[in-house]
């Protein structure tokens, strides 16, 4: 497949209209749509609407990736529901974007500079929709994986520079960012955020997530002047998206300084630093890797050493049958115990046996051939 193109599109707050999907199923011969979800899938072609001005007007979650990368996710939530200032901690260029409407507000992680993985992946909206409502209860988490991406690309766009050209400004690690969420996982897959880059950040965080403890909204309720109080009641009539976060976030906001639980501020690591450790990391577990399939080998070998009158039982079994995989099959367990043999210094105790058992098989070219292949000296 040369080309293949993927929008996909969902619906949180409220299903669509049925005029709503009327308009939505104009956009594309190739679109797929619900009242809560809608697919666009090309081989050829190219959508021709602008999907974050397709959200803001239907959806509350916009995915598009294609088989060379550049994958873009958006999200779009009630005006006011997050706060003015939500990206300014992040030096994101133009990678992130956070703009606020009248109605609604639109994060677009949009990452067009990036090249697609080396496996075939099938990324999905479903699995990443969750950040959303996360990033609504105050969990910054998506937004650190987010700056991470950012930063491994501006490093090689600039590694030429100075670090201070493109570290302007290091946000706080999140809280619980050792623990992260599936969704949050699943980001950190779809942006190609190294594992190592992940644990090396982790181990700066502190804390849990905001707003864990237990709200006490018995009392912050009525700590709301009247006049509030009836605007979300008249609000609540007419059914506005995201009304109960709104509600929420003023309550916590407006008694923060009283009995709810402020996180911590995390640490503020730059991207050089993280890189480095990740690079440690990564260096540690290939050795860790290497330590498990050294000991792993060595035991494999220490069964063969031990059971090895099996094994020539099995060998001599095999090539009785003059077939080809049988043969296979005998070949393996031979070097499989002349790895053994050389491993317990008995490498001359095996040549020997070996050289008296091929005599009988000398006559056997699909068996010499492969011995030969697999590197048998034949008397």
């Amino acid at each position: 497949m040369s080309e293949y193109q993927r929008y996909e599109f969902m619906t949180i707050d409220r299903p669509l209209t049925r005029t709503q999907l009327d308009e939505v199923n104009e956009l594309s011969s190739h679109i797929e749509a619900s009242p809560t979800h809608a697919l666009i899938e090309y081989n050829w072609g190219d959508f021709k609407h602008d999907p974050i001005k397709v959200l803001r007007e239907f959806f509350d979650g916009f995915l598009y990736w294609a088989n060379w990368g550049s994958p873009e996710l958006a999200f779009r939530f009630p005006h006011g529901v997050l706060p003015a200032n939500l990206i300014e901690d992040y030096d994101f260029d133009d990678f992130v974007t956070f703009t606020r409407q009248n109605d609604y507000d639109i994060l677009d992680m949009h990452f067009g500079e990036m090249e697609g993985p080396d496996e075939w992946i099938d990324y999905e909206l479903g699995t990443l929709i969750p950040i959303r409502d996360e990033l609504m209860e105050g969990d910054l988490r998506a937004l650190y994986i987010a700056w991470l991406a950012s930063q491994c690309i501006m490093v090689g766009f600039e590694e030429d520079q100075e670090e201070e050209d493109y570290e302007i400004i290091v946000p706080p690690v999140p809280p619980a960012f050792n623990k992260l969420t599936v969704a949050q996982q699943a980001l950190a897959e779809l942006l190609q955020v190294p594992e190592e880059l992940l644990l090396a950040a982790s181990q700066h965080s502190i804390g849990t997530i905001p707003y864990t403890q237990k709200d006490n909204f018995d009392m912050w309720v009525t700590l709301l002047p009247e006049v509030r109080k009836n605007e979300y009641l008249l609000w609540l009539a007419h059914n506005e998206p995201g009304l109960s976060r709104q509600f929420v976030r003023e309550l916590r906001e407006l008694n923060r300084d009283k009995d709810s639980v402020r996180p911590p501020t995390g640490e503020r690591v730059t991207y050089a630093t993280l890189n480095s450790e990740s690079k440690n990391i990564k260096a540690r577990r290939e050795r860790e890797k290497h330590e498990r399939e050294r000991a792993e080998r060595l035991q494999r070998l220490q069964y063969f050493h031990d059971h090895q009158e099996q094994y020539w039982f099995q060998i001599n079994q095999a090539v009785e049958h003059t077939v080809g995989a049988r043969y296979d099959d005998a070949v393996r367990d031979l070097v499989d115990l002349r790895e053994a043999a050389n491993q317990f210094n008995e490498t001359q105790v095996f040549q020997e046996r070996f050289r008296a058992w091929v005599q009988s098989y000398r006559r056997r070219p699909g068996l010499i051939d492969r011995l030969r292949r697999n590197q048998f000296v034949l008397p």
